[in-house]
């Protein structure tokens, strides 16, 4: 350990191991507000453009890479679509040196540009359990 302390965004397949891992038998729940205390990602980072500049060449644009299998179902025994490598742009503020600023902000849904990825089938399961 470095004693290094720093605001992340965590995926969403990561939070829910990483918080029952923590001391939170039930993962990510809402709490009493109606909201789950750890707020969600709208994949979408502002970046003051010099120190920005200054990372993309130190780092060259390169970013820790991994796999993320999508499967049909729980059985994990067919894929959804082939799977490729992929990076995550939250893992971006890794890369800056410990005096960099970085910080988050909270707004309501309807703020969020939220384009939707999923086929109609897998959308509307997802607006049932709202």
């Amino acid at each position: 350990m470095t004693g290094r302390s720093m605001v992340i965004n965590v995926e969403y397949n990561q939070l829910d191991p990483l918080l029952r891992a923590s001391g939170y038998p039930d993962g990510d729940v809402n709490s009493e507000t109606g909201f789950s205390p750890f707020p969600g990602n709208i994949n979408q980072l502002i970046l003051e453009l010099g120190p920005y500049m200054e990372e993309l060449a130190k780092t060259g644009g390169a970013i820790q890479e991994f796999v993320n299998p999508k499967y049909k179902d729980a059985s994990k025994t067919a894929f959804k679509s082939s799977t490729r490598l992929e990076c995550m742009m939250q893992d971006y503020p890794k890369t800056l040196p410990p005096t960099a600023r970085v910080g988050f902000t909270v707004m309501e849904t309807w703020f969020a540009y939220a384009p939707v990825k999923n086929n109609a089938e897998d959308a509307a399961k997802v607006l049932l359990t709202f």
